[in-house]
């Protein structure tokens, strides 16, 4: 049977009108308008997800290891409606850039959030701010749902989706992104102004750009101690070593526990630090400049009595001379060690009898020699260590007086006694001090170029400050005077051998007075400070002794003269 087909032929029209469909039609979703509100006018709806808490438990800056389990079990409690320092700082610098949620009330007048209740709370602070200053304030942007009004499960939903789905961005990503601010080819007040907006300083933001390179495993584990921007760059700066990030979280700790705002701690911390990078940097030097000549190195020994290898210092030559590195050079037992305090190559003879030394006159011959030698030794050693830590801490205190000296504001009024008493007092340091024509630290504790560098004593400037004081407004001119009575302290009274012996009274007083300033003392200037305080208290001991004694004296010889 044919089957005949009545459908039409497909035309070339057809398959045009086919593949040229209309496009979908956007439907609407919600009855609102965007509109401009004063943050004091609107409530928080009854029905928004997120809700007023007890205060959260302190971070983990401020808590021993033992109670971050009972700190995660409390995290249910937390108040997540309070806006944090960043947001307000962001929100008082631009105002709120998100639209907030309303819908209107049961009242029909007010207006309540539904979501963004972090940000109106960060807007009313703002505008209680620019009142109090009597400014003008920003209103927030905001859409209002009128198709809300009285439809609680839809409110409730809605902020629950908000609140649930929304996901931070990794601290990685924020570090990032602020990196790439920090390298934008921009002004520096548009900068400064972005790092307002963060609740970050400048010197944060330009630290981001090392912070970023961090690992992350140290950057997991220094977000954990709260680190911000400048101190994750210096952990990537010491990150090499393994205890790095332990020393500074303790350096961290002890800079809240002293609760002024500044990082004393760890500014000596991160020198420790530095020092000590830069000595296994110079020991891998050493290391090959050894290896490349072919001389073995060798493990240091706590008593080179009991073995057959000695350090040239205990050798001599069979004409009884010292013998040297050059001397010893041919020899098959020519080997080296690493002193234990400084990066430098000791040399030794690996089997001193085999290879035909003597002993010299003054070397150990057995343990007990041996024994007092090294307490000489230890001695020393402990010089070279204390030596080496107060330089270290000299470089941070020289910051801080830089920071000292120029700080807004007026002098305080310990500053000013020590400027004056410096500069009309009879003492001989600031006489020598100007007798040195020295301007080198002056110029450092303003944070100015050394008018007299590379200038020898006859030739310097004749008023090598003449531009800064021409410069520095009248309210400010104490820290040029701060500035050279600093640098005569530090040059007079705080020289390499300043922790030994009898510690100078003048070293006490600019140590007291930089504690009292502000300044966290490094180690070794709390040690010095402390053995200053009891050599005082010894003198003044032994002065009211003798001044006992002669009174009895007195006492006695007037009972002589009474009885006689």
């Amino acid at each position: 049977m044919t089957v005949i087909d009545t459908e039409a032929p497909v035309t070339t029209v057809d398959i045009e009108a086919e593949t040229t469909a209309e496009p979908p039609v956007g439907i609407e979703g919600f009855a609102g308008t965007f509109t401009w509100v004063d943050p004091r006018t609107l409530v928080v709806d009854p029905y928004n997800h997120r809700k007023s808490r007890p205060s959260a438990p302190a971070s983990s800056t401020e808590q021993d290891d033992d109670d971050e389990d009972e700190e995660e079990g409390n995290r249910g409690a937390e108040d997540t409606t309070e806006p944090d320092a960043e947001l307000i700082a962001s929100v008082d610098e631009i105002g709120v850039q998100t639209p907030l949620l309303l819908r209107p009330q049961a009242d029909g007048e007010t207006l309540g959030i539904i979501f963004g209740q972090r940000r109106f709370k960060a807007a009313v602070l703002a505008a209680e701010k620019a009142i109090a200053a009597d400014r003008t304030y920003r209103l927030v942007p905001a859409i209002t749902r009128t198709d809300l009004k009285g439809v609680d499960d839809d409110a409730l939903t809605l902020s629950l989706i908000e609140n649930k789905h929304r996901r931070a961005a990794s601290v990685r990503d924020d570090i990032d992104a602020v990196r790439q601010l920090s390298l934008m080819k921009i002004s520096k007040t548009r900068k400064a102004k972005h790092a307002r907006t963060l609740g970050l300083t400048p010197e944060q933001v330009k630290a981001a750009e090392t912070a970023d390179k961090l690992s992350d495993e140290s950057l997991n584990q220094a977000l954990a101690y709260d680190f911000d921007f400048v101190e994750l760059a210096d952990l990537h700066e010491v990150e090499a070593l393994d205890h790095a990030l332990r020393w500074l979280r303790s350096a961290k700790k002890s800079d809240l526990k002293e609760g002024n705002g500044q990082r004393g701690n760890w500014a000596h911390t991160m020198q420790q630090l530095r020092d000590q990078l830069a000595d296994r940097a110079a020991r891998e030097k050493v290391t090959e400049e050894l290896a490349a000549a072919g001389i073995p190195l060798v493990d240091r020994c706590w008593d080179w009595a009991r073995t057959a290898a000695r350090p040239l210092t205990d050798l001599v030559t069979a004409h009884g001379e010292p013998l040297t590195p050059e001397d010893h050079r041919d020899c098959p037992g020519h080997a080296a060690f690493l002193d234990r305090e400084e990066p430098v190559a000791v040399w030794l003879c690996q089997d001193w009898t085999k290879c035909g030394h003597t002993l010299g006159p003054d070397a150990p011959k057995d343990a007990r020699q041996h024994k007092d030698r090294e307490k000489e030794k230890e001695e020393r050693r402990t010089v070279i260590h204390n030596n080496k830590a107060w330089r270290a801490a000299r470089l941070v205190r020289h910051e801080f007086l830089a920071s000292l000296c120029t700080r807004k504001g007026d002098a305080s009024p310990a500053a000013w006694k020590v400027i004056m008493s410096t500069i009309t007092g009879t003492s001989y340091l600031y006489e020598h001090f100007i007798d040195t024509a020295d301007t080198t630290l002056t110029a450092a504790f303003l944070r100015i170029p050394d008018p007299n560098e590379d200038r020898s004593k006859w030739t310097r400037v004749g008023e090598p400050f003449a531009e800064v004081i021409a410069k520095t407004p009248a309210s400010r001119r104490w820290q040029i005077l701060l500035a050279q009575v600093s640098a005569a302290h530090e040059q007079q009274t705080m020289g390499d051998s300043a922790w030994r012996g009898e510690i100078s009274s003048a070293t006490a007083a600019w140590l007291t007075f930089l504690k009292d300033e502000g300044y966290a003392l490094s180690a070794i200037e709390a040690e010095t400070l402390a053995t200053a305080d009891a050599q005082a208290q010894k003198r003044a001991e032994a002065k009211a002794a003798e001044a006992k004694a002669r009174a009895e004296r007195e006492v006695e010889k007037g009972a002589e003269l009474v009885a006689a």
